[in-house]
């Protein structure tokens, strides 16, 4: 009689974790149904949040001054490049024609 007792109490165990389960998935379920059926509406505020967003550039004045200083570093380092170019061809040229 001891036996049924500890299978009795084993079975009532599986099914109250499966209703904690089954209790703790399906506000999960729900919304992923919701989601597939599309009819998940956006929260209210969300046209003001990214207008926020979109106000609060990432690229600020400072950034954009250093953007400029980069390019102007790029344009000297490509100006540099052509003379040492140009002085290695005409070197050529010089200790080609002797």
């Amino acid at each position: 009689m001891g036996d049924s007792i500890g299978s009795f109490g084993f079975w009532i165990a599986v099914g109250l974790i499966n209703m904690a389960f089954w209790g703790a998935m399906t506000p999960l379920i729900k919304a992923w149904a919701d989601r597939i059926r599309g009819s998940v509406t956006p929260p209210a505020d969300i046209e003001s949040r990214l207008a926020a967003l979109e106000a609060t550039r990432p690229v600020t004045g400072e950034t954009d001054l250093v953007y400029q200083r980069m390019a102007e570093l790029e344009e000297r380092l490509d100006f540099a490049e052509r003379l040492l170019a140009q002085g290695r061809d005409e070197a050529a040229r010089i200790g080609g024609a002797q």
